[in-house]
């Protein structure tokens, strides 16, 4: 018979390993918006891809651009964690309104416009990403919010007015030390 203190022992050091795969892999939470987490591993997909978005959008556009004018890391981070509470909010919010039916009209949209040929090598060069990522990275909010946007319409309101007023009444909680959310958006500590 084994010993209740190695049982014990070896619990807490499986527990332990576990947490540190976790940890290692980026799935701890970042932030929290209402009660549901975005993830590092989230953010840090999300930045790579604004990050490479943003280098070839200055490579295109801009053949020497002042170094004020550009885009700091930080905030391109600002930026993208801003852009995923918003997201939290647009999707809870598109929920509410259209309920169940939420995640077949989500993929009827990504589904047909990622029908588009040649799509994958675009989005490979454009945003340093895969496609099945690029669909539920950035298609997915995306019809989120086209499907708020609509539903909203419908009865006479506009995103831009429920989104001021839905992240101010947000319980957004950062877990990042550098961060914090005023109300409206993420700013730098």
């Amino acid at each position: 018979m084994i010993k209740k203190p190695y049982i014990i022992f070896l619990l807490i050091v499986s527990i332990a390993l576990f947490v540190i795969l976790l940890i290692s892999f980026g799935y701890y939470p970042i932030a929290m918006v209402n009660g549901h987490f975005i993830s590092k591993r989230t953010f840090l997909k999300n930045y790579g891809a604004a990050a490479v978005y943003y280098q070839n959008f200055l490579k295109t556009y801009q053949q020497n651009p002042a170094p004020e004018k550009t885009a700091s890391p930080d905030d391109i981070q600002r930026s993208v964690l801003t852009q995923l509470i918003e997201n939290s909010i647009v999707e809870a919010g598109a929920r509410k309104e259209v309920g169940a039916d939420l995640n077949a009209l989500v993929e009827g949209k990504v589904s047909q416009a990622s029908k588009e040929p040649g799509l994958d090598k675009a989005v490979q060069t454009l945003y340093g990403m895969n496609l099945d990522d690029f669909k539920k990275e950035i298609l997915a909010p995306q019809a989120e919010r086209d499907i708020l946007t609509g539903r909203l319409f419908l009865k006479g309101g506009n995103i831009d007015d429920w989104l001021r007023d839905a992240k101010k009444s947000a319980n957004v909680v950062i877990f990042s030390p550098q961060f914090r959310w005023n109300g409206d958006m993420v700013e730098m500590k």
